[in-house]
């Protein structure tokens, strides 16, 4: 195998391999030459056999296969292959010029055919192409290895730096004795971060969820706590609270900063003793359960103007965790928008309905304020109401609301005809774009002190620089 050397007019790509196949070795070095411009790995086959095991071997993702050669063909080699058994294209190459074996070539899977004599600059040509579509299914082959990874955390989607950085809290939050309070607004999925904290905590008992600003404000006392028969009209015999409900496991208080200021009292008092009385009972029933609190208000605000107890505050907050909106991380969008595709696929039957590059952009330039839950339904409603296999701008039901964060501008009409993972990884790479230069606007041009606000390495920044063409500010 021969490693080709770049030179001034190389593009920064990954390293290509490529595989030619040929019974002349003057043929095989010829190409090999012309290709010591592009920055790939060639290695070489004299005939079809050994072809066959170098791509079964080393899975190249270029092949020039030439169509005449002894032992076996370049004809019987596709038909060895056969359908789909193979990562790379395959480039038919031979003297012969007749259409018939040129369609019979391209019905057993060559990507394109060739004649000899071939200009060198062809050959380039292809093999950066080829270069090009690699690096970005590398690139969003990576891309999917992070949002499996991510996915981990049950429902929970996302690769930007604050969702990334909510995974790792969250993951030391569920381990702790104490009990949490989200913060986030509505639709941001509250909810699954307490389930996964309890799926994390290692707490056997159960997850039970309640909407505190839901609950009938006369009936609240026994919806938490409990009653005994007799208790009230209607009490025709003892009921459990939410709280008892919840022993041994995990109690998820949704909305509590509408919760009433009496019933925050006597709240307090349950989250200090560990003990509910039932209404209607004097007799303390203790209570092994852990509580997670979640309200889209601002709790300080709300101190401040006598509308909640600050000493409830500081009792829920023993670990305090925010989502980001989604409108602050915008290169989640498109992961989710995936996500969702896929999750209503498989629930209906492996209905597969892929985003135009236009409808990625409409989401893109959407401010989501509803978050996740209205991106969720946005797309779901989408898929369910499609008639083909792909959703267009049009069959979006958004609100008149362009983003307020403009990144880079893009040329969406370049992305038409992309498939959805191209269309992606360019939509991934202005957002990237967008993320370093303000961090070097913010830093007056140094790279240090943008790679630390920014989150990684200097030498990890200054890479993505070079590969995004960013110059120091």
């Amino acid at each position: 195998m021969r490693a080709a050397t770049a030179s001034s007019d190389t593009m920064p790509i990954m390293t290509l391999r490529i595989l030619i196949v040929d019974d002349e070795p003057a043929a095989r070095f010829g190409m090999t030459k012309a290709l010591a411009r592009i920055e790939c790995q060639v290695s070489e086959a004299a005939d079809g056999r050994a072809a066959l095991d170098a791509i079964w071997r080393d899975a190249p993702d270029l092949v020039f296969l030439d169509l005449n050669m002894p032992v076996m063909d370049g004809m019987a080699v596709l038909r060895e292959l056969g359908d789909g058994a193979r990562l790379g294209e395959i480039i038919v190459v031979t003297a012969n010029d007749a259409v018939g074996p040129a369609v019979e070539c391209m019905r057993l899977g060559a990507t394109d055919y060739i004649t000899k004599p071939f200009e060198l600059e062809r050959i380039r040509g292809i093999a950066r192409r080829n270069a090009k579509r690699v690096a970005l299914e590398r690139q969003v082959g990576d891309l999917r290895g992070a949002l499996d990874q991510k996915t981990a955390f049950g429902s929970l989607v996302g690769v930007s730096r604050a969702m990334r950085e909510l995974f790792a809290q969250l993951e030391r939050a569920a381990k702790a004795p104490l009990d949490v309070l989200v913060l986030g607004e509505t639709g941001t999925g509250k909810e699954l971060i307490a389930r996964e904290i309890h799926r994390l905590s290692g707490r056997g008992g159960p997850f039970i969820a309640v909407n505190t600003a839901a609950i009938n404000a006369t009936l609240a006392e026994s919806e938490l706590f409990g009653h005994v028969k007799g208790a009230f009209t209607g009490a025709d015999g003892d009921r459990k609270g939410v709280f008892e409900q919840a022993h041994g496991g995990m109690l998820f208080l949704d909305e509590i900063g509408d919760m009433p200021l009496p019933l925050q009292a006597k709240m307090l008092r349950v989250l200090q003793q560990r003990t509910v009385q039932r209404v209607g009972s004097a007799k303390d029933v203790p209570v092994d359960v852990r509580v997670v609190s979640a309200t889209h208000q601002d709790l300080t605000a709300n101190i401040a103007e006598g509308h909640f107890r600050q000493d409830l505050y500081f009792r829920i907050r023993g670990i305090e965790l925010s989502i980001p909106p989604l409108r602050r991380r915008p290169e989640d969008i498109a992961l989710l928008a995936d996500f969702f595709l896929d999750r209503f696929a498989s629930r209906q039957g492996g209905k597969s309905v892929r985003l135009e590059p236009g409808a990625v952009e409409a989401l893109l330039r959407h401010t989501w304020p509803g978050n996740v839950r209205e991106l969720e339904h946005c797309v779901t409603a989408a898929v369910a109401m499609a008639t083909g296999e792909s959703i267009g701008a049009n069959d979006l039901s958004l609100g008149r609301t362009p983003a307020a964060a403009a990144a880079d501008p893009l040329d969406f009409n370049a992305l038409n005809g992309l498939p959805l993972t191209e269309a992606k990884a360019k939509l991934i790479d202005r957002f990237e774009r967008h993320a370093i230069r303000s961090a070097l606007v913010a830093c007056e041009g140094n790279v240090s002190a943008a790679a630390r606000q920014l989150g990684i390495h200097r030498q990890n920044l200054q890479q993505k620089m070079l590969q995004l063409d960013i110059q120091r500010q």
